[in-house]
């Protein structure tokens, strides 16, 4: 499963670079965020803000219907963003730079910071009819090939991102990444979650300790956080003690 998971991260990441450096495409209009974007402004004014499309709303709805029924596979499988950043902690690990824990309330507390980044960001582009703080975005850097409307700042902070990847584990994801703020209502109704069979568990506790979203798992007879970023057990735990279930059948 730890493969089928790199190949599929693999996958997403290469469309997403081809699409963008090998064919040229406008990229902007794949983002499912692009749809939370413009949709007060295509609702109240039939209007699409800046250089979105149709499109978004398509691959918005896509993406919410994933996570009704698989929770936050977007973020574990198909974001480029989350991809990256999980790499980065991999690969540092590797060299003997293992992530730094931080503690469950601070954890939780950071988490919050999402909403802010949301709503801020949705208050300003509402208001202003315009895609303000693109040229802030590190991923519309990639994505527009450093379009002209990017700005330094937009590279300060991927620098940020890509040096807490090396730190801590999916820093931006867990408390950042202001789609992540609009998929956790729809990932809680999700249908499938990851139970913990207990004739099969060690109690070992690794489960918890290599969780990306500091889920204290290993206390849990089934996991039902909106949070959490996998609908298989995370590589590195003892799976044995883990499987996929649905909701109705975990009852």
């Amino acid at each position: 499963m730890k493969n089928t998971r790199r190949v599929v991260q693999f996958g997403f990441l290469s469309l997403t670079l081809a699409g963008v450096f090998v064919f040229r495409g406008h990229a902007e209009r794949w983002c499912p965020f692009g749809g939370v974007e413009t949709l007060y402004s295509y609702a109240t004014e039939g209007n699409l803000t800046c250089s979105l499309a149709i499109s978004n709303f398509y691959i918005l709805a896509g993406v919410l219907v994933m996570t009704l029924l698989l929770r936050r596979v977007f973020c574990g499988y198909m974001c480029p963003i989350g991809t990256i950043s999980e790499w980065l902690q991999r690969g540092a690990a590797r060299l003997g730079r293992g992530a730094v824990r931080v503690p469950y309330r601070l954890d939780r507390g950071l988490s919050l910071l999402k909403y802010v980044v949301l709503v801020i960001i949705l208050y300003f582009t509402y208001r202003a009819s315009e895609l303000v703080f693109r040229g802030f975005d590190p991923c519309y850097a990639l994505i527009s090939r450093h379009g002209e409307d990017i700005t330094f700042w937009a590279y300060v902070i991927a620098g940020a991102v890509v040096l807490g990847s090396l730190v801590v584990v999916l820093p931006f994801c867990r408390w950042l990444c202001p789609l992540s703020a609009v998929l956790n209502p729809f990932s809680r109704f999700g249908l499938t979650r990851i139970k913990r069979q207990e004739d099969a568990c060690l109690e070992c506790g690794h489960c918890a300790e290599v969780c990306p979203m500091a889920i204290p798992v290993d206390k849990l007879g089934q996991v039902t956080a909106a949070r959490c970023a996998k609908t298989v057990p995370w590589p590195g735990g003892h799976q044995a003690g883990w499987g996929i279930v649905g909701r109705k059948r975990s009852s």
